[in-house]
């Protein structure tokens, strides 16, 4: 319960940052996973355009854009070292 009013509190570009990092991440597991954050991103607000059910806004598809920039800058810096 305090995880859930913690997140509902967050702000909505926090939290999209948060996912495109942790999606982009992935690519220390396997590298063209690096590419999720971006995709979802995109993806994302897509789908809240096409169906309604969110607000589709430029700011949200860059704050995940820049999560995720910065999860493939920690793949890059894990898989070089």
């Amino acid at each position: 319960m305090l995880i859930k009013v913690g997140i509902n509190k967050m702000n909505d570009k926090v939290q999209h940052f948060i996912v495109g990092l942790c999606l982009s991440i992935t690519g220390v597991f396997f590298f063209p996973l690096i590419i999720t954050g971006f995709v979802f991103g995109v993806g994302k607000e897509v789908y809240d355009y096409v169906t309604g059910r969110g607000v589709a806004e430029w700011k949200d598809m860059f704050a995940t854009f820049y999560g995720a920039a910065l999860g493939s800058v920690i793949v890059w810096i894990v898989c070089i070292v």
